[in-house]
């Protein structure tokens, strides 16, 4: 009797797998194209979104091999959300080109699956291959939804990057997932094409509404969380998460945030670096949402910084643009300017011949900052 029943069950399902490829609810497009973080270790994580839920990979070859890499979960294929997270070996995909696909998956059952339409991307080049010098680093911070302003200032700016510093507050909250894919998400795949490492580092504004806790899940940092280290041939960094802005007791935060603990395990964990892990570098240099660390709630958190040999601490926040000197320089990058309405900036950092050179242009052409020091 069970065995007639698992038949028939299994017929239906075969029946339902052939008739869902064809029927319009099971479709599925690819609605946010793809952008490819840095994870600070040996991999990168790749992050697209489609219309409607499914399985996520990317594909490529590699010494000759084809592969295919799962978005899975200790060794289950996630087939429950539109947003998809690949993590890949760097080597693994620097210099080659990718590809990601996802399949609609309506439902798991115990012994089997209804399953629709599969769909992948273009193809893409990826460089992320770490130069021996000139590395040029766009820095986009404090977007806020100017977008339009954004893509007029990129146009002032000739070169194309190697990386892209993606600063922190794309938005002015997190409420949604759909806030996540249509800007976070997006943006950042429309300013790499999915062709150049984009390092992200989490803004204050970022840290608010109801989505802001799930972000997390979509990255893969090496600390599972959103501070850690990375190289990029002769570059150093350490990405920061600053948090939020105001003492944890603010109103604005409705008693549901726990900052100072986070910040906390933080100082412990930057505290824990060692000074030779950057020993062998030309450039070091700090990325942080908020740049300004000498008094972080109560800490000096430029100290360690300048125990590693920090060269410059790189950041927005401040909505303006701004050199500060010192033992250790900070390189305010301008974005969304409080100075003047309607207007927005964005930054290149060119690194070559040990010396760092930091150029701002807004979106009207005018040259807001341009600065050259040593490394």
């Amino acid at each position: 009797m069970v065995s007639f029943f698992t038949a028939i069950g299994g017929f239906f399902v075969a029946l339902w797998s052939i008739l869902t490829s064809f029927l319009p609810f099971c479709l599925i497009d690819i609605s946010v194209e793809p952008a490819v973080f840095e994870c600070g270790n040996d991999n990168y994580c790749i992050v697209w979104e489609t219309s409607t839920k499914g399985s996520g990979y990317v594909e490529y070859t590699y010494n000759g091999e084809e592969k295919v890499v799962w978005d899975e979960r200790s060794g289950v294929i996630r087939t429950d959300d539109t947003v998809h997270k690949v993590v890949v070996p760097k080597e693994e995909i620097q210099g080659n080109a990718y590809k990601v696909g996802s399949q609609y998956v309506g439902f798991k059952y115990g012994y089997s699956a209804s399953k629709g339409q599969t769909v992948e991307s273009e193809e893409y080049n990826f460089n992320g291959v770490p130069k021996d010098d000139d590395i040029k680093i766009l820095c986009i911070s404090d977007i806020h939804y100017m977008e339009k302003e954004m893509y007029e200032s990129l146009e002032y700016f000739t070169e194309k990057p190697d990386l892209i510093a993606y600063l922190g507050d794309v938005t002015s909250d997190l409420i949604t997932k759909d806030q996540f894919a249509d800007y976070i998400l997006k943006d950042a795949h429309d300013l790499s094409g999915g062709e150049i490492p984009v390092i992200y580092t989490r803004g204050n504004h970022e840290t608010r509404g109801e989505f802001a806790s799930q972000i997390i899940d979509y990255f893969a940092m090496e600390t599972n969380e959103f501070y850690y280290t990375f190289e990029f041939g002769p570059l150093s960094a350490i990405v920061l998460d600053s948090g939020e802005d105001k003492e944890d007791d603010h109103q604005e935060y409705s008693g549901l945030v726990d900052f100072a603990g986070y910040r906390e395990q933080e100082y412990k964990w930057l505290n824990s670096l060692e000074k030779s892990e950057f020993a062998d570098s030309k450039y070091k240099i700090t990325f942080s949402h908020n740049p300004v660390l000498n008094n972080h709630f109560g800490k000096d958190w430029t100290a360690p910084l300048k125990n590693l040999d920090m060269d410059l601490i790189v950041g927005g926040h401040y909505h303006k643009s701004e050199f500060k000197d010192g033992e250790l320089p900070v390189f305010i990058d301008c974005g969304k300017n409080k100075n003047a309405a309607g207007t927005w900036a964005a930054s290149m950092m060119t690194l070559k011949d040990g010396k760092i050179h930091m150029l701002t242009i807004d979106n009207s052409g005018n040259v807001l900052l341009d600065k050259t020091i040593d490394a």
